[in-house]
């Protein structure tokens, strides 16, 4: 009897131990998380209070600071009367991707420049406007699509353009490739057109998220979907994720759809609501990514051959670039624009022979001595 009683006693103790054990690693589980809950939400502070140099993610006022001093306006000149005679004038976005010794290279859409022919100017940050010779050279204006029907209904390839223009001035570049991640932030900057002929135009930086990654369309190359709210003008324009690095070239406004998020689904389901209630009406936008562009401009003459030596700035963003780029640094003119038909109806400052708006067709830039202001 007596060995039995101490059996018993033996596996108790062995119960008591394992049970011991299991709530003291529980403990110790439950502590451990509740300390790396605390460490992750002290990390997060410390990055927050970190200076942008050893930041990763940045505000959205330091992305911006990088967009206003990397986006320009891309426009056909004016010729004068063209104004008085309502002459279609549809300038877009663009944004400064890479440089070759004085020559800088633009990004935007091919449907932005599909006037082919004539000269196009582009406006930088600070208010100057270079002239892009697109008649007696095809070279300045490279497209990597093709149009396709009698209106460029569809686009085969991507809808960019690169548009090359000469400066002695050290313009900032956007920072590329960068990533689009789904879910995560993203930034569009450009020039929207207000729709009432107004002469005033006031860039626009619309935040918004990455809504999904999908294949390549056949139809302009389109891959990037997201929530950003853009406007007419802004095509072209850069598309930047939380790390100020550009992901992509913005250039449609796509259709409504329904979308769930999942945390507002669930707690409008506890709500006793339907799921048709909880679905949210988001408008989403496309863009070409950065990578698929700078993979096929390996492809196209004449960018093939000077592809090796053009300069591309990679990630990180410079902490320099960002604080030159702040609001009470940066020049007004990289957000207003005073008076567009101006900007682009006048002799652009490099090339100009005059400084007053041009007599006749194809001398906007290059004007004939006959032609010329009086002095």
């Amino acid at each position: 009897m007596n060995g039995w009683k101490k059996f018993f006693q033996t596996r108790n103790l062995k119960y008591t131990i394992f049970i011991a054990g299991v709530v003291t690693a529980a403990t110790t589980i439950a502590f451990t998380s509740k300390m790396t809950g605390l460490t992750v939400q002290a990390d997060a502070i410390a990055q927050q209070t970190q200076p942008v140099t050893d930041s990763k993610t940045l505000n959205q006022t330091e992305i911006d600071a990088i967009a206003s001093q990397t986006t320009v306006v891309v426009g056909q000149d004016l010729q004068k009367g063209d104004v008085e005679a309502r002459r279609e004038f549809n300038p877009g976005s663009g944004v400064i991707i890479a440089k070759r010794g004085n020559i800088y290279y633009v990004a935007t859409n091919l449907h932005v420049v599909r006037g082919r022919g004539g000269f196009y100017g582009v406006r930088t940050f600070d208010g100057e406007v270079y002239p892009v010779d697109d008649e007696s050279t095809r070279s300045n204006i490279v497209p990597m699509g093709k149009e396709q029907g009698e209106s460029g209904e569809t686009i085969q390839g991507l809808d960019v353009a690169i548009v090359q223009f000469k400066s002695d001035k050290n313009y900032p570049l956007a920072n590329l490739p960068g990533s689009p991640n789904q879910g995560e932030r993203a930034f569009v900057s450009g020039w929207p057109d207000p729709g009432d002929e107004t002469a005033r135009r006031q860039r626009l930086f619309a935040p918004g998220e990455v809504i999904r990654i999908t294949p390549r369309t056949t139809d302009g190359g389109y891959s990037i979907q997201y929530s950003c709210e853009t406007q007419r003008g802004m095509s072209g324009g850069p598309v930047f994720n939380d790390r100020g690095e550009l992901v992509g070239i913005h250039g449609r406004a796509g259709e409504a759809t329904s979308v769930s998020v999942p945390g507002t689904l669930v707690a409008s389901l506890m709500a006793g609501n339907s799921i048709a209630q909880t679905a949210i009406q988001s408008k989403f936008n496309l863009g070409i990514r950065v990578s698929d562009l700078t993979e096929e401009a390996k492809k196209i003459q004449p960018l093939a051959g000077v592809f090796p030596y053009i300069k591309f700035e990679p990630p990180p963003v410079q902490p320099a670039v960002v604080s030159q780029g702040m609001p009470e640094k940066r020049p007004r003119s990289a957000d207003t624009i005073d008076d567009i038909y101006k900007t682009f109806s006048r002799d652009f400052k490099h090339a100009a022979v005059r400084d007053c708006p041009s007599a006749g067709s194809r001398t906007v830039l290059l004007g004939t001595s006959e032609e010329r202001c009086p002095e």
